[in-house]
C-alpha cells in the first residue's frame, strides 16, 4: 500500500514538473515568435539574430535589436520579403553564420547608408 502511494506522488510529481516545463518553454507549438512585422528600420541596430525554421515555426525568422535614444534597446522582427532582411539574411550566410562575425552584417549597413549621405551632400 505504502510502495503504490509512494509510486503515485513520483508519478504526479514527473506529470507536474513536465507541465511546468511546457509552460515555460520559448517555442509554443504551432506558433512563431514574430507576431507583427516591419519591412524596413531606420534605427541604430546593434544586434540581429536569426530563427531558422524549427518544429514550431515552418518560417525563417530574424530579430534586430535597435537602441533608441534613451539608451534603452527594442527587438523588432523584420518581414521577410522586405529588402533589409534579405540583405541580413545573405549577410548571415556570406559569414557562414558564424555569431562573432555578426557585426559586420549592420557595419556595412551603417557604412553604406553614409556612403550615400556623403553621395548626396557632394551633389548639392
Amino acid at each position: 500500500m505504502v510502495s503504490s502511494q509512494i509510486r503515485c506522488a513520483l508519478l504526479l510529481t514527473v506529470v507536474a514538473g513536465v507541465c511546468v516545463q511546457l509552460y515555460q518553454a520559448h517555442d509554443i507549438l504551432g506558433r512563431c515568435a514574430c507576431q507583427h512585422k516591419v519591412k524596413f528600420i531606420k534605427a541604430n541596430i546593434t544586434d540581429f539574430q536569426v530563427l531558422q525554421r524549427r518544429p514550431a515555426c515552418d518560417k525563417t525568422e530574424l530579430y534586430v535589436t535597435v537602441s533608441k535614444p534613451d539608451n534603452t534597446t527594442e527587438d523588432i522582427c523584420l518581414h521577410m520579403e522586405g529588402k533589409m532582411a534579405k540583405a541580413f539574411l545573405k549577410c548571415w550566410e556570406r559569414i557562414n553564420r558564424n555569431k562573432t562575425r555578426k557585426t559586420e552584417c549592420f557595419d556595412r549597413k551603417r557604412k553604406s547608408d553614409s556612403e550615400k549621405q556623403s553621395r548626396l551632400e557632394s551633389q548639392r
